[in-house]
């Protein structure tokens, strides 16, 4: 109903430029329309389920994530390296999670070891066009492995929120952000998964709210709402390819091959949809406020870290494929646990 309402509402009056009212979470869309065809969900046919298939393949993936040594060979005594990749939002993210994850008994803190990439100003070009041919993964191995006696062999699983830096055409038009943004989403997990050739499982998350930025700004709305549908057309491209006895036959070449049977890429899935729509809550309650942004309208605020931090916990805490590689097995007290509303 309130898909329709908002649909109905779009045809009868025109909105200002900056009013982004009608944007809907892909999550609370289902099957309802955004445009161009296009509707909501984060997997196929407007679900927000991932298909069996998938999901079994995922946890296939997981039974895979062991302890390793330097050398990439199976060890009790060896790592598990979680990686985040993306940029300033993402690196925000990232500080208060590991605090988090590393005061939490539930976290397995004598083999896991979590490594935050994700830095200002890298965006997609970042990871997915190095400058004359250099992999800015070398940038990676000196500055975030290596200080934490990690070696790429021993990065197994990856937090992804990959975007177009300085956006300039929303879903329209044949070059839009959100196209182009899917080919280099998919060509940086084929560079990681060369970089680090244990690299089983990849999580993507897109961006959360741009509507208080300024419309020149690094990544306002819509096109924040429509990294939703790039990060979705690489996940639904990844299933449709697994169904093939030919993926290289995919007819999707903005995104190219990323079949995890092929050894090309990691098995990749949701993690945490970030985006909401402001101050509107989505059904499940999270709301982006004024505060939780800095005075740009797009850095995240301590605040906006910390809801970002606790999000991307609460799925890795309560994600199957993570269960394996995330959690200790070990539970808090029942006095300790906190209560849910």
């Amino acid at each position: 109903m309130r898909t329709l309402l908002l649909a109905l509402a779009l045809t009868a009056a025109p909105l200002a430029a900056d009013d982004f009212s009608w944007l809907v979470p892909l999550n609370d869309l289902g099957t309802g329309p955004y445009r161009l065809g296009l509707y909501g969900g984060l997997y196929e046919d407007g679900s927000n389920v991932m298909p069996a298939e998938h999901f079994a393949a995922g946890l296939a993936a997981a039974s895979k994530i062991q302890p390793r040594d330097a050398d990439g060979r199976p060890s009790p005594d060896g790592k598990v390296a979680f990686l985040a990749v993306g940029f300033g939002e993402t690196a925000r993210i990232m500080q208060p999670f590991m605090a988090i994850a590393s005061a939490d008994r539930r976290v397995d803190r004598d083999r896991l070891v979590i490594l935050n990439a994700a830095r200002d100003g890298a965006d997609y070009r970042f990871w997915a066009e190095p400058p004359g041919g250099v992999p800015r993964f070398n940038i990676v191995a000196n500055d975030t492995l290596a200080p934490a006696g990690v070696s790429p062999q021993q990065v197994q699983a990856a937090w992804l929120q990959i975007i177009n830096d300085h956006t300039g055409e929303s879903l329209g038009v044949a070059n839009a952000d959100a196209y182009r943004l899917k080919t280099h989403i998919a060509e940086t997990l084929r560079e990681m998964k060369r970089q680090y050739p244990n690299l089983q499982i990849a999580y993507f998350s897109s961006r959360v709210y741009g509507g208080y930025a300024a419309p020149d700004g690094f990544n306002p709305e819509p096109y924040a709402f429509e990294t939703g549908y790039s990060n979705r057309w690489v996940v639904t491209d990844q299933i449709e390819q697994a169904r093939m006895e030919h993926p290289e036959w995919h007819s999707d070449t903005r995104v190219g091959v990323i079949d995890y049977r092929t050894g090309i890429a990691p098995w990749v899935a949701w993690g945490p949809y970030l985006w909401a729509n402001g101050a509107q809550a989505r059904a499940d309650g999270l709301a982006w406020l004024r505060g939780d942004f800095e005075a740009d309208g797009e850095t995240l605020s301590p605040s906006g870290a910390v809801k970002g931090a606790k999000l991307l916990f609460d799925f890795l805490l309560h994600e199957p494929t993570a269960k394996s590689w995330f959690r200790s097995g070990l539970e808090l007290p029942a006095r300790q646990r906190p209560v849910r509303h």
